[in-house]
């Protein structure tokens, strides 16, 4: 199923366009899209460890407005968005 993330804050440089799109199997968990996107950056930034912190330290908002856990299943096709912790002084 294709599943859609939105992209805000430091995860916009991920691309040019404001998403990507993925392909996920039926009942797969929020753990799996971020995993398919530490894939992403892998090939595509050549495993640029600034852009896998970003994945792996950021929430992941349904398409409802509501913060999902990394086990959070996804059973249809979805739109999410990813949100970068954002620091502050």
């Amino acid at each position: 199923m294709k599943i859609s993330v939105e992209l805000f804050g430091a995860a916009r440089e991920f691309s040019t366009k404001s998403h990507l799109d993925f392909e996920l199997i039926e009942n797969s968990s929020i753990k799996d899209l971020r995993n398919q996107m530490i894939e992403f950056i892998d090939m595509k930034f050549k495993g640029n460890e600034s852009f896998k912190k970003i994945i792996k330290s950021s929430a992941f908002c349904s398409s409802d407005d509501k913060i999902v856990s990394d086990n959070y299943k996804i059973v249809k096709k979805q739109n999410f968005s990813i949100i970068p912790p954002i620091g502050g002084g």
